[in-house]
């Protein structure tokens, strides 16, 4: 789980290692109204202001893959499928 306040990502943004083929669910607490991205899956999942959003991933390719806000920009971690 990742909480964003004050555009301040919770744990710090870090790297997040997982088996090809793994079920990932992203879960993001964000203090304000923003969007969630997850590239090279190119999946979005709306984030409300102070509202829990989950989205579940099958990492079926590996590489590093960065996990972001849309609107604040925010990197909130590299996602490592092996």
């Amino acid at each position: 789980m990742v909480t964003v306040a004050k555009r301040k990502v919770t744990p710090p943004t870090g790297r997040v290692e997982v088996a090809k083929g793994s079920l990932v669910r992203i879960t993001v607490t964000s203090d304000v109204a923003d969007e969630l991205h997850v590239h090279g899956y190119d999946k979005t999942l709306a984030l409300p202001a102070g509202t829990p959003a989950s989205i579940d991933l099958r990492v079926d390719k590996t590489g590093l893959f960065e996990v972001e806000t849309h609107s604040s920009h925010l990197v909130l971690f590299q996602l490592v499928v092996r």
